[in-house]
């Protein structure tokens, strides 16, 4: 049962919160909510950067909600970012231990390469490692006539793969991203094909690599990639980086705050360097990081509600938090607590009993929940205090 009352007593104020500025008091009743806003000028979050790409977006991995953006539904060439599709439509497959045999026209793609051999046999989840660090477009045909028999059926499936996943704007040549006319994506679907990578925990584990190891009939080959930002922003740990003429320098980056826990995407298109995309994509993940914030909305033991005492007349015990109550929340969103608690409790209550909860709110989702303990011992109820309860039984029945 919920815990009603129009006794502001039985709620224990002033409530602070550390960080979070108290916009109002909690209200006198369980259910409802406290206001609570984060100043965000305290916490430093201003207008985001001005990246010098032709597209980008920056945008919380675990909400999809988009912070800042430009030109983000614009089709444009995407280069290398290509082989996220590639690498998604490879692990539709299921065959991660498949045996491919590298075919001729793997090899003679060009430009971008992991150095594999006509003839050669390796298993596709190397290939993967190959396409995703070493940006390989060998390994990329030959993923595709490993999965599906041809370049241009493999081709047919990144295009299905991009319809089931709504990318309106985004439609696939060939599986390595060289410039090709109607091979193209926005910021927007490339930044729904990083978040559907960083959902595989095997391209995960992959993709925040700056360099990696696979085998090679002539021993091990060690591939660096150009993700440049894996080396300048140490929070990063994805996804893709390419570069065609036609497409510039483009970016598909994620970084996870170690203190908040917050993963966020950045996008960049249409770059004129290697070095300002990497610079982009770090200010733009930066930037963003700086509109998160892990505050201790409730310290250890800070008592949130008072409850009384069946058998023990005019005695309330508060409830407190029974351990520190922290949220990761956007900063300048208002927060709210909700407390759910009994009634009242029956003696003897023992100190540390755990009974309600106090939630932490933002946008309707519950960020944060702990459980409420009791901060005070109340003994078995004496003779004196059974008549008392009993008069005031008796007093409540004519009222």
């Amino acid at each position: 049962m919920r815990f009603a009352s129009s006794d502001p007593a039985r709620l224990a104020v002033p409530y602070v919160a550390g960080t979070i500025r108290c916009v109002k008091r909690l209200p006198p009743f369980i259910g409802a909510m406290a206001l609570l806003a984060i100043p965000a000028a305290l916490l430093g979050a201003g207008a985001p950067p001005a990246p010098r790409a032709a597209a980008w977006v920056v945008a919380d991995g675990a909400t999809g909600e988009i912070l800042a953006q430009r030109n983000i539904d614009t089709p444009r060439p995407m280069a290398s970012t290509t082989k996220m599709m590639t690498a998604l439509v490879a692990m539709d497959s299921g065959a991660l231990d498949r045996v491919v045999t590298v075919s001729p026209a793997a090899v003679a793609v060009g430009e971008s390469s992991a150095g594999l051999k006509a003839g050669e046999r390796i298993q596709l989840r190397h290939l993967l490692r190959a396409l995703l660090v070493g940006s390989g477009n060998d390994a990329a045909v030959a993923i595709a006539y490993g999965v599906a028999g041809s370049e241009s059926a493999f081709v047919d499936l990144m295009n299905q793969k991009a319809k089931e996943m709504g990318l309106t704007n985004t439609h696939f040549v060939n599986p390595h991203g060289l410039d090709a006319t109607g091979h193209y994506a926005s910021a927007r679907d490339l930044l729904a094909i990083g978040e559907a990578v960083m959902k595989q925990p095997f391209l995960r584990g992959i993709v925040g690599n700056r360099s990696i190891s696979v085998p090679g009939p002539g021993g091990p080959r060690r591939l660096t990639s150009e993700h440049d930002l894996l080396s300048v922003l140490r929070a990063a740990d994805g996804v893709k980086t390419g570069h065609t003429n036609g497409a510039g320098y483009v970016e598909v980056a994620h970084a996870t705050d170690p203190v908040t826990g917050v993963g966020l995407f950045a996008v960049v298109m249409g770059n004129a360097s290697r070095a300002e995309r990497a610079a982009d994509a770090k200010g733009l993940l930066t930037w963003g990081f700086s509109n998160y914030a892990k505050p201790t909305v409730l310290a250890k033991g800070t008592a949130v509600v008072r409850v009384p005492v069946q058998g023990a007349p005019g005695v309330e015990v508060p409830l407190v938090a029974s351990l520190p109550v922290s949220a990761t929340v956007r900063v300048g969103k208002p927060i709210r607590v909700r407390i759910s608690a009994p009634s009242q409790l029956v003696a003897p209550v023992a100190a540390g009993a755990r009974t309600g909860t106090v939630e932490v709110l933002q946008d309707n989702a519950v960020v944060a929940r702990r459980p409420l303990m009791v901060g005070a011992a109340v003994a078995s109820p004496g003779w004196m205090d059974g008549i008392r309860s009993g008069f005031e039984g008796i007093g409540s029945v004519f009222t």
